[in-house]
């Protein structure tokens, strides 16, 4: 029989002492040296003809480290059987015990782990909340036509004398400065934009209007609060005002080298077609339906937040350190992997993983008192994880990454922290998908814009 204590250290850690009886370590042992006596080979003894005693001298029991570590890891699985507690990132495991191992005697040790807190989320059916009805408006419909229709239209490139106009597609090289200082991935040579697609910097397209080509000249521009740290991985957003700070300003050179205008054709089921629809009807019927979805996701995805924000307000118990350690690194490694993607190295883009492991700290927090919550209600409500998920899961990532699935799935399953994220924000998609479901919704319509 197994023996085991369980000492509580603080609020949240807990050291489970396992004993495996000597019997079960004999046991082991003996079938770990047949094993070995059939697959060595020593002088003057026939293929697994060597006593044991000779073995025991030439191989000391320390060497059967993976064994030792499997019965570990099957009493400490079963202890947590045994004693319900719910660990949450990696145990700590006290492998002094295998210093001075014998066969005949028992194998004690000792695994010390981080616990998940007993947590009850009450209200979490039928909450109410206001929801605005999907309007899609005839403008709505004749902008996101226009954009159709520019797949399909002709350019021309305008004389020396033509003023750039909206909605011209420009070609130019530009730099920018931060007081005579230039400015770090803000260059580019023969880049390529159209007038008023707002892709630029707020106000940098605007005042290309009215130049013409083989002009240079400079434009100002004030730089959004994070410009200097574009890419980041939240989790879910984190409402709270940000700190009133003045705004940055940047100079562009300019050198505008070619102006075209885009000549859109006229709007005809042949256009629609090449779209994949029968008719300009039919068309006009899959823009409108598109423009809906979007709008409700949207809807969709505030209501979600809301949710999010109000079970973190419910909770009143902190996550064990383990996880907020988790879900930090989590968010640091996701910004790294963004910034590769973009082709930039970390060391040139300006992200300090060392100073976000301090200023995204509260950020962790909240998310994983989320997690926490969420997680309280599968147990609830009986929602798990199923390998149609994680499947689900591994495409998908595979598609974002452009990688193969098998190698996304392996990379998931040999690190524990990876799959551990992974399942975390899994059952929590699919909780929140339930808690939405289950609300109560007051529908109201938007109040149309006045020009």
């Amino acid at each position: 029989m197994m023996e085991y204590d369980v000492e509580e250290l603080e609020e949240l850690k807990r050291k489970l002492n396992i004993t495996i009886p000597e019997d079960v370590v004999s046991k082991r042992v003996n079938a770990a040296y047949k094993q070995l006596n059939k697959e060595m080979k020593m002088p003057g003894f026939r293929p697994g003809k060597i006593p044991q005693k000779v073995l025991e001298k030439q191989v000391p029991m320390q060497s059967f480290g993976d064994m030792f570590q499997e019965l570990m890891q099957e009493y400490y699985e079963e202890a947590l059987h045994k004693t319900g507690l719910r660990p949450t990132g990696q145990p700590e495991i006290d492998h002094a015990g295998l210093q001075d191992i014998k066969k005949d005697e028992p194998l004690k040790f000792s695994v010390i782990l981080d616990v998940k807190p007993e947590i009850k989320i009450k209200n979490y059916k039928g909450l109410k909340f206001k929801k605005k009805e999907a309007d899609i408006t005839e403008k709505e419909i004749d902008e996101t036509m226009e954009k159709v229709l520019t797949r399909h239209g002709s350019l021309e490139v305008m004389p020396a004398d033509y003023v750039a106009a909206q909605w011209d597609i420009l070609k130019i090289d530009f730099q920018g400065f931060i007081e005579d200082e230039p400015m770090e991935n803000e260059r580019a040579e023969d880049f390529e934009l159209r007038i008023g697609e707002k892709k630029m910097l707020d106000g940098f397209e605007e005042q290309l209007i009215g130049h013409k080509a083989g002009e240079e000249f400079e434009i100002k521009v004030i730089l959004p609060p994070n410009w200097n740290q574009k890419t980041r991985r939240i989790s879910f957003p984190v409402p709270g005002a940000g700190e009133e700070q003045e705004d940055d300003r940047a100079t562009f050179k300019i050198n505008l080298k070619e102006i075209k205008k885009l000549s859109l054709p006229e709007l005809t089921d042949e256009i629609a077609r090449r779209e994949g629809f029968d008719s300009v009807d039919e068309l006009k019927r899959g823009i409108k339906v598109d423009l809906q979805s979007h709008k409700d996701q949207q809807e969709e995805l505030r209501i979600k937040e809301d949710i999010f924000n109000m079970l973190v307000k419910e909770l009143d118990t902190d996550p064990p350190e383990s996880i907020i350690e988790r879900e930090l690194k989590f968010m640091i490694e996701g910004v790294k992997f963004q910034i590769a993607q973009s082709g930039t190295k970390i060391e040139d883009s300006g992200f300090e993983p060392e100073k976000a492991v301090v200023e995204w700290r509260e950020k962790a927090i909240f998310n994983t008192k989320g997690y926490m919550a969420l997680e309280a209600v599968a147990q609830a409500e009986n929602i798990h994880i199923t390998q149609q998920d994680m499947e689900g899961e591994y495409e998908l990532l595979a598609e974002q990454t452009k990688q193969k699935v098998e190698d996304i799935q392996k990379r998931i399953m040999s690190n524990p922290d990876s799959l551990n994220q992974t399942t975390t924000k899994l059952l929590g998609q699919k909780t929140m998908n339930f808690i939405y479901a289950n609300c109560e919704f007051e529908f109201y319509k938007e109040e149309p814009a006045k020009d």
